[in-house]
């Protein structure tokens, strides 16, 4: 079972290698204080740097899914857009 520190730095790491193709939105960055664990899953909102450090609003992402890490084989993904619908119905996002 992966404890907090290791499901985020999965989840970085997932962040880091995915985004490598997606051109000037690759600059993005795990969001740690709103990172919950839910139904054996780490969930890791993540956004772009520019926003998070710069508060640039222009570089705000949208539509991004979260990125899912199981926290017993360490398994990472993103969210899909039904699973997204569920958390925000119980008002987890």
């Amino acid at each position: 079972m992966l404890d907090k520190e290791q499901a985020e730095r999965r989840a970085a790491e997932f962040l880091a290698g995915e985004s490598r193709s997606w051109g000037p939105s690759s600059s993005v960055r795990i969001i740690p204080e709103y990172c919950f664990t839910d139904r054996g899953q780490f969930i890791a909102p993540y956004d772009h740097i520019d926003f998070l450090d710069n508060g640039r609003e222009d570089m705000q992402l949208g539509g991004n899914l979260l990125v899912a890490v199981d926290l017993t084989t360490g398994t990472c993904r993103f969210i899909d857009w039904e699973e997204a619908d569920a958390l925000m119905e119980r008002d987890l996002l």
